[in-house]
């Protein structure tokens, strides 16, 4: 039986802690512990949030202390964890740094499924140190005596969300079971994925796969220029289309116990069957999935073979569908349609979705007709679909956040936008804001809410109130636009925001003042207050 936090409940550390949510996630495995305390989920702890390699299984210790009085703080980083496939969260110093357990956090990890653990309240006398060494204590003499290494990945990898069950993951847990860099390489020992141990590691994992291939037998040790020793291990685990691919695993740490080897490999190929099918298959679908992932290595090569500059790749276009079913079977319509607007170098099916990478500059009238095409097109065949432009995204690792963020909220957007033929991803993300406002709860709604109260207690509200949504949030703030989709005069449009400004004290589409206007506006679309 592998650690649960069921049995880490009973450590002796543990004595006194209280499950305060998400009981159902106690037969959960934790693999490892860690700390975390820069809670504060602006803009850059969001980046390092993206940044860090979650693997799943993991409880997490924290105080909360840098948001200690910030409760959609707190909630944000639980969302963050579960999205990322933590297990749980250790609260320590409740009613010392953290006032208090706020039943906000505590009905939202039970909605996530999410472990919520409390330590003994108003005790100065915890240290992390004593969890830590007995957590991790236990995990390793369980991984010593347990020998469904196999069954644990299948149980790890099913926790999580999809977009982490990848072959890079299956390699990550391989990598903590051994204490080593792994490696899955083809034929020609091209590595296809890999997972450096530690993670901070900075050596060549190709070079690594070279030195395997000169080795005669399936482990060997070898001499390192500073006098260390470096044991490599080799086994084949199962045939793609361009051959045998092997795993390789390098330890620094000492030579790895034939048993846990063996574990691992069975655990991996099993992890391979169930997600990692055609690994090593080059086409351009691959690339595709490689760069949404965020597989370096396997990205570079595929980017290589059709040489395509991965890290010029600056722009996205996502087609998802809204109605069930896949886009396949118009990907050939889609290419044909975007090269008359621009020079694509992938566009590609990924998951049930079809996403456009193209290059160089376009005026926004050309990208303003390609989206408008793409839309009838799609209306043409009778599909319900969003069209989102993700535009000057820094980085490969940018577009993973942009296609997770569209699978979540491009429903919500259509709801919130129902005119717009497609979508900029700076209103996706808007739209998220207004979700992540209306997870937060009634009173954070109703503050919003309340920027609309003077004007809907009025006998004329209603009809105020919508010329509002359809002037900021249909018609980028167009009186002509706004008339025409309310099928009144426009100087009927004018005099009912004159009246909205006289009554909010600002004139209505002025930024800063109208901000939290368009969130009320947004949020009652969201929330089905008005059609």
């Amino acid at each position: 039986m592998s650690l649960t936090v069921e049995h880490i409940m009973k450590l002796p550390s543990m004595r006194g802690a209280r499950v305060l949510a998400g009981r159902e996630g106690l037969g959960r495995i934790v693999s490892t512990i860690s700390v975390l305390e820069y809670a504060n989920p602006d803009g850059i702890q969001r980046r390092l949030y993206e940044s860090i390699d979650f693997q799943g299984s993991e409880l997490v210790i924290t105080a909360f202390s840098s948001v200690a009085d910030s409760v959609e703080a707190q909630c944000d980083n639980v969302r963050y964890l579960a999205a990322a496939g933590e297990v749980g969260l250790i609260l320590y110093y409740v009613g010392i740094i953290l006032p208090r357990v706020d039943e906000r956090l505590v009905r939202l990890a039970d909605e996530l499924g999410f472990v919520l653990i409390c330590m003994p309240e108003n005790d100065p006398s915890l240290r992390y140190s004593e969890v830590i060494c007995e957590v991790m204590g236990a995990i390793v003499r369980d991984e010593l005596s347990n020998p469904n290494f196999a069954l644990d990945l299948l149980e790890q990898m099913s926790r999580l969300p999809k977009t982490h069950q990848t072959v890079k993951t299956i390699l990550r847990i391989a990598s903590d079971r051994v204490r080593a860099t792994t490696a899955i390489v083809d034929a020609e020992y091209n590595v296809l994925s890999a997972a450096p141990w530690p993670r901070t590691i900075s050596e060549d994992v190709e070079a690594l796969a070279a030195l395997a291939a000169r080795q005669s037998g399936a482990e060997s040790c070898q001499l390192r220029p500073d006098g260390s020793q470096l044991w490599v291990y080799r086994e084949r685990i199962g045939r793609g289309e361009h051959g045998d691919m092997q795993l390789l695993a390098c330890s620094e740490g000492g030579r790895i116990e034939p048993q846990l080897w063996r574990q691992t490999l069975e655990g991996v190929r099993l992890g391979m069957g169930v997600w990692g099918r055609k690994h090593d298959r080059v086409d351009m679908s691959e690339l595709v999935r490689a760069i949404v992932l965020d597989e370096p290595i396997k990205m570079r090569r595929l980017g290589d073979i059709y040489r395509i500059d991965v890290a010029s790749l600056s722009d996205v276009w996502i087609i998802r569908r809204l109605d069930g079913g896949g886009l396949a079977s118009l990907l050939g319509e889609v290419r044909e349609l975007s090269a008359h607007y621009a020079q694509v170098v992938l566009c590609e099916c990924y998951e049930e979705d079809i996403l456009i990478f193209p290059v160089g500059s376009r005026s926004l009238r050309e990208t303003d007709e390609w989206a408008a095409a793409l839309a009838g097109l799609l209306a043409e065949r009778g599909v319900r679909a969003a069209v989102t432009r993700c535009p000057l995204l820094q980085q490969t690792s940018d577009v993973k956040y942009a296609y997770e963020t569209n699978r979540q909220c491009v429903r919500d957007a259509v709801r919130i936008f129902p005119q717009r033929g497609s979508f900029s991803f700076a209103e996706v993300e808007f739209v998220r804001e207004c979700r992540e406002i209306a997870a937060a709860g009634e009173s954070r709604v109703r503050w919003y809410a309340a920027q609309l109260e003077p004007i809907l207690a009025r006998r004329d509200g209603a009809d105020i109130a919508r010329t509002l949504a359809v002037y900021l949030l249909d018609s980028n703030s167009s009186v002509v636009e706004t008339a025409g989709a309310l099928f009144v005069h426009k100087n009927t449009v004018k005099y009912r925001l004159q009246k909205a400004g006289d009554i909010l004290g600002f004139r209505v589409g002025d930024i800063p003042q109208s901000k939290d206007l368009i969130y009320a506006l947004a949020l009652r679309r969201l929330l089905r207050y008005e059609a």
